[in-house]
């Protein structure tokens, strides 16, 4: 499987995910070293820019990606 281009600079993982070893390695091991392209950061950040990635967007949150790109778009 191959690992999400984006992994080692995410600051979900590397900031917001920090004190949550155990949490971040179960969503790691699905999105990040996984099925990356249904990262719902991954999806945005593809979609409209990495600076357009909300810092609170959870990689399983794909149903707010829409929203996000359709708020961009205005």
């Amino acid at each position: 499987m191959a690992e999400c281009p984006s992994l080692k600079t995410c600051p979900f993982f590397n900031d917001k995910m920090a004190n949550m070893p155990a949490t971040a390695e179960i969503v790691k091991r699905k999105y990040c070293n996984g099925e990356f392209t249904t990262c719902a950061r991954y999806m945005t950040a593809k979609a409209i820019g990495k600076e357009n990635v909300p810092i609170d967007l959870y990689p399983t949150q794909a149903n707010r990606v829409e929203q996000l790109i359709n708020d961009k778009k205005q």
